[in-house]
């Protein structure tokens, strides 16, 4: 690696000092999304990006990585970030466990826990099940859909239709203070 290289990821590893290691309890998605935007901040997305990624993978991530090397042909040409990304998103984030992920989405209740709990699951799931929320509208509509019956019901009293989802998470947690 060049002296500019070298200067670049001394950068990459001070801005990020995230690692990936691979366990069940690691958002793959989080990790690359945190990832992008560092190295497009640097500006090198195009250039070292594959390569930073890898460097910040530690555990089975960094064995599978290196697996992958192995097995690839002698003088061939180093992968994009667009190939790796495709790559490593088959192996910690496969059809398999998305599908799951949208299939919690679309079961998802508030039950027992806080609006701000809901909220929070509502969230992580819901990046799995873009498709399901095409819009602000859907998305505050399936929000405020899962919600206890109680709360549901005061805030049919206090909103129309066209709601945005911050406003109606707002009102929601509102309603649950006032309500307890």
């Amino acid at each position: 690696m060049s002296y500019k290289g070298l200067m670049r990821l001394d950068t990459f590893t001070k801005i990020f000092p995230i690692h990936f290691s691979g366990s069940p309890f690691e958002y793959p998605q989080d990790y690359l999304d945190h990832c992008h935007e560092v190295l497009r901040n640097i500006g090198i997305v195009k250039t070292n990006g594959a390569d930073f990624v890898v460097f910040q993978m530690a555990g089975s991530a960094k064995r599978w990585w290196k697996d992958f090397e192995r097995s690839r042909l002698d003088g061939s040409p180093p992968l994009t970030l667009d190939q790796f990304l495709q790559l490593f998103l088959e192996k910690f984030n496969p059809f398999t466990l998305r599908e799951e992920y949208r299939k919690q989405f679309e079961r998802l209740q508030q039950g027992c826990m806080s609006v701000i709990q809901y909220e929070t699951r509502f969230m992580d799931l819901a990046r799995h099940a873009i498709i399901l929320l095409p819009t602000e509208r859907e998305r505050a509509r399936r929000f405020i859909d899962g919600l206890t019956f109680g709360i549901r019901i005061q805030m049919a009293k206090e909103t129309g239709d066209d709601i945005s989802f911050q406003r109606a998470v707002e009102i929601a947690r509102q309603i649950e203070m006032i309500c307890g």
